[in-house]
């Protein structure tokens, strides 16, 4: 029996990369049009930045665990830091 090799990543890899770019583009704009928002909906968005960002850190530890892709871990982890910072800059700064 011949096995099947894949040559490049899979679909669901590409979907996970372009989830991180979507959470990098999704921060700049909370950061651009976060003085112009009121408390209530500045707090929402921001929290809302942080839930997805500890759902996308939890799929990115299951993906860099099972397919040894821990390169992927830095970019997102990066981004939720600066998540918790633009929730802390809502809360306690503004």
């Amino acid at each position: 029996m011949s096995r099947f090799q894949r040559h490049g990543p899979d679909k669901l890899q590409k979907f996970f990369l372009y989830l991180i770019v979507a959470d990098w583009l999704l921060l700049a704009g909370v950061a651009l049009v976060l003085d112009s928002l009121t408390f209530v909906h500045g707090s929402a968005i921001a929290l809302l930045v942080v839930a997805y960002n500890v759902l996308l850190m939890k799929l990115c530890l299951v993906r860099a665990r099972r397919a040894s892709d821990g390169y992927l871990l830095y970019p997102v982890v990066f981004a939720g830091l600066i998540s918790f910072l633009l929730l802390g800059y809502v809360f306690f700064i503004r």
